[in-house]
């Protein structure tokens, strides 16, 4: 197999990756690295013969294939594919890094539903505006957290809000998930849980299907107690009408991590809503684990492209993950 490492332009990214890590890993993993070529580059210059490619960046995979036609596979290292569908042509599969998030993630889900439990996004806001405003909440154990999507971060998640407490209900595509939780339902069943939510929590990719999915409706079923965590994509959420209801005291409070533009402009309404948080796209990753978290991802995928088994983690263009 004949793999090359397309890594960022940027010699100083965070992510990068080269042939000497991924054969010493793939040899780790028992892989014949020796059978393995491996190159690298960082876009300006291709080898004739790669049929996978191990990508550190987000790339457009139809000019990648017109580089190296016999490729048959790409790896990536984030989660969110949604830029990389409309590039993909026939006959190459896309691998993604789903799962690789699973254990930061959950703590700090965890940790923002308790944030938003104790209402320290509104303590902040008064501190801001000097403000002595003494609010006496319930400990979490019984709060209800509504769970959109319970892949990697959210099964993650849910592991640790019900250790402490929480009331879990998963909602998937399906109306199943793989982690045991208080309650499961499909998505066409939402409506029926968000009035009785304290926290609502968004993991989930976009996807045609998730795009905008928490509207102006939706989000109005939400009682006045409750707080949002979004770590997924934010086209999820409709952050406009969010902000209001922020700004307006409609809802308890938010913590984002994830923005429709990023960095997030200067100007922007969010930077001084109240009773919100803003971390800058860091919440999941861990950049002293992640890159091992894909090889061993990638390298498990080499194995089942020997034995011709199917792809872990391959995404379906369709369903959009």
């Amino acid at each position: 197999m004949r793999i090359h490492i397309l890594n960022d332009r940027d010699p100083a990214a965070a992510l990068r990756l080269s042939p000497q890590e991924l054969a010493e890993s793939a040899a780790a993993s028992g892989l014949d690295a020796a059978g393995l070529v491996i190159s690298e580059g960082d876009g300006s210059s291709y080898p004739d013969d790669a049929d996978i490619v191990f990508a550190c960046v987000k790339p457009d995979v139809s000019a990648l294939k017109k580089k190296l036609p016999s490729l048959r596979w790409v790896q990536v290292i984030s989660a969110g594919v949604e830029a990389i569908i409309p590039t993909l042509p026939g006959g190459v599969a896309l691998t993604n890094a789903s799962g690789v998030h699973g254990e930061k993630g959950g703590e700090f889900v965890l940790a923002a539903a308790l944030m938003l439990n104790f209402r320290i996004p509104g303590f902040v806001s008064d501190k801001a505006a000097g403000k002595w405003q003494p609010l006496f909440e319930t400990p979490a154990r019984g709060k209800r957290v509504t769970l959109l999507g319970v892949g990697g971060i959210g099964s993650e998640a849910t592991r640790r809000l019900l250790a402490n407490g929480y009331h879990v209900t998963g909602v998937t595509r399906t109306g199943r998930a793989d982690v045991d939780l208080d309650n499961c339902i499909a998505t066409d069943a939402l409506d029926s849980v968000l009035a009785d939510t304290d926290v609502l929590v968004s993991t989930l990719p976009a996807t045609p299907a998730t795009r905008g999915l928490i509207d102006k409706r939706r989000l109005e079923i939400l009682p006045e107690r409750a707080g949002i965590v979004v770590v997924g994509r934010a086209a999820v959420i409709d952050y406009a009408v969010m902000a209001d209801m922020l700004e307006s005291g409609r809802l308890a409070g938010a913590v984002l991590d994830v923005f429709d533009i990023e960095p997030l402009p200067a100007g922007d309404r969010l930077w001084s809503c109240p009773n919100l948080i803003m971390t800058p796209h860091c919440s999941v990753d861990d950049h002293a684990t992640y890159m091992a978290g894909c090889l061993s991802i990638f390298n498990d995928n080499l194995k089942r492209l020997e034995n011709g088994e199917p792809l872990r983690n391959e995404v379906d263009p369709k369903l959009g993950y």
